[in-house]
């Protein structure tokens, strides 16, 4: 069998990405999506759910926190289903792109129990017939950096897994995780369309960070129920 040239390789590897950009406003240099590309909205009402073909605009705009007056440095990105953003239950969770999504209706998770804000993640859901948890689980440590090492856990019909692993310590009577983070389930439903859930979560470690990540079931590997496809990354200040 011949190899493949080193340019060949790298289309392969690219053709398997998948990228997550969320709308909003950023710094300059975080947004992955470029002006005018196609992508696909998850646009999330309830239970419904849906992909949607959209082009993205990315515009340049004043960064309020970087930029002197008449600069633009920061980076607003929008598409034309922005208005469903701003409707109240009817928003687009992210825009996606890559290798074994495409558009149409998506069957979203039923959440049937979910954290308070502020404290460790737990959700109880059900989808396609099957049940699963989410929850945090937190062992004492001694450390000077951390009294905690904590897990956040998805558990379901084939075993239980750690989606995210970090630093926690106790305050008034609870534990926080990370540097006073709020890590949050996004949305819960069979995005990939192979008939199991999966995820997107914000597992940031910081008050300061989001980092929306895309867990999809299709990418799973030995031992796991989903697999961290892409994240993305980005700063208040």
């Amino acid at each position: 069998m011949p190899s493949l040239s080193l340019p060949l390789l790298a289309a392969a590897a690219l053709s398997g990405a998948v990228a997550l950009q969320p709308p909003g406003q950023f710094h300059g240099d975080e947004p992955v999506a470029r002006d005018g590309e196609t992508w696909l909205a998850l646009r999330a009402s309830g239970e419904r759910a849906w992909l949607s073909s959209t082009r993205l605009r990315v515009q340049a705009v004043e960064d309020p926190l970087l930029d002197e007056a008449g600069q633009t440095s920061g980076r607003r990105v929008t598409s034309a289903l922005e208005p469903d953003h701003e409707a109240p239950g009817n928003q687009i969770v992210a825009y996606l792109r890559g290798s074994g999504l495409a558009a149409g209706a998506v069957l979203a998770a039923r959440i049937d129990r979910r954290s308070e804000p502020g404290a460790v993640p737990a959700y109880q859901l059900q989808h396609g017939g099957q049940r699963y948890q989410i929850r945090t689980a937190c062992t004492p440590q001694r450390s000077e950096h951390a009294s905690h090492d904590c897990r956040i856990l998805l558990r379901g019909a084939g075993g239980e897994q750690t989606l995210a692993r970090m630093a926690g310590r106790e305050e008034g009577g609870k534990v926080l995780l990370g540097d006073d983070a709020s890590p949050a389930l996004l949305f819960a439903g069979d995005i990939d369309r192979d008939g199991r859930l999966d995820l997107i979560f914000d597992l940031s470690d910081h008050y300061n960070v989001s980092r929306p990540t895309l867990f999809l079931s299709s990418r799973a590997r030995d031992g796991e129920l989903l697999h961290a496809a892409s994240h993305y990354e980005s700063v208040g200040c």
